[in-house]
C-alpha cells in the first residue's frame, strides 16, 4: 500500500468510525477510474499529502537538471553548488582540486597576464602569479608521502618543504640530507 496522503484529526474516533470512514474513501477513491476525484472532508478532517504528486516530481528533477545543465556550463563540479546527489567524500575532494584546475586557474591567468600588462607594461621582466597550491594541496598524507620522496631522493630541502607547507625556515634546514643508505645483510 502506497496512499498518497492521510485524513488527520485532533478528535478521538471510535474503531467503528474508523472503518467507516475507510470503506467510504475506498468506495469513493480507490482505483484508477476514480483517480482525481475530489473529496469533501468535514467534522475536523483535514488531509495531509504523504507523497509528491507527478507535477512536483517533475520539477524537482527539472530543477536537478537546471543544475546539472549550469554546472556543465560554467565548468563547475557539481559538489561546488552542493549537489550532492551521487557524491563520496572522494568525489568531493577531487572535484575541488579539478575546479581549481580547470576553472579558477584558466582564469586566474588571464586576470596575471592583464594585471602585468597593465601595471609592468609588455617585456617587462616582472611577473604576477598566484599562488594556487592552497587550492591543489590534496590531503595531508598524500603531502607528508611525496614530501618524505622528496627528501629522500634529495630533490628537496627541509627548508623547501617547510616552505611549501607555508612554515618558517629552520637553521640548518638548506643543507640537502642524504637518506641513510641500507646496510647490506650478512646471510
Amino acid at each position: 500500500m502506497n496512499p498518497s496522503g492521510v485524513l488527520e484529526t485532533e478528535a478521538a474516533m471510535q474503531s467503528e468510525q474508523v472503518k467507516k470512514l475507510q470503506a467510504q474513501v475506498a468506495e469513493g477513491f480507490a482505483g484508477s477510474s476514480k483517480a482525481g476525484r475530489v473529496m469533501i472532508v468535514g467534522n475536523g478532517l483535514k488531509w495531509k499529502q504523504m507523497s509528491l504528486s507527478p507535477e512536483d516530481a517533475e520539477l524537482l528533477d527539472t530543477r536537478r537538471f537546471s543544475v546539472e545543465e549550469l554546472c556543465r556550463i560554467y565548468q563547475v563540479p557539481p559538489p561546488i553548488v552542493q549537489a550532492y546527489q551521487f557524491n563520496t567524500f572522494t568525489n568531493s575532494e577531487t572535484a575541488g582540486r579539478w575546479f581549481a584546475q580547470f576553472t579558477i586557474a584558466p582564469w586566474a591567468r588571464k586576470i596575471e597576464a592583464a594585471f602585468a600588462r597593465a601595471v609592468f607594461g609588455p617585456g617587462s621582466a616582472y611577473e604576477v602569479e598566484f599562488d594556487m597550491s592552497g587550492f591543489l594541496r590534496g590531503d595531508p598524507l598524500q603531502r607528508w608521502q611525496s614530501h618524505q620522496i622528496a627528501l629522500a631522493n634529495e630533490v628537496l630541502t627541509p627548508n623547501e618543504v617547510r616552505q611549501v607547507e607555508g612554515w618558517n625556515p629552520r637553521t640548518g634546514g638548506d643543507v640537502v640530507k642524504s637518506a641513510p643508505k641500507p646496510e647490506p645483510s650478512i646471510a
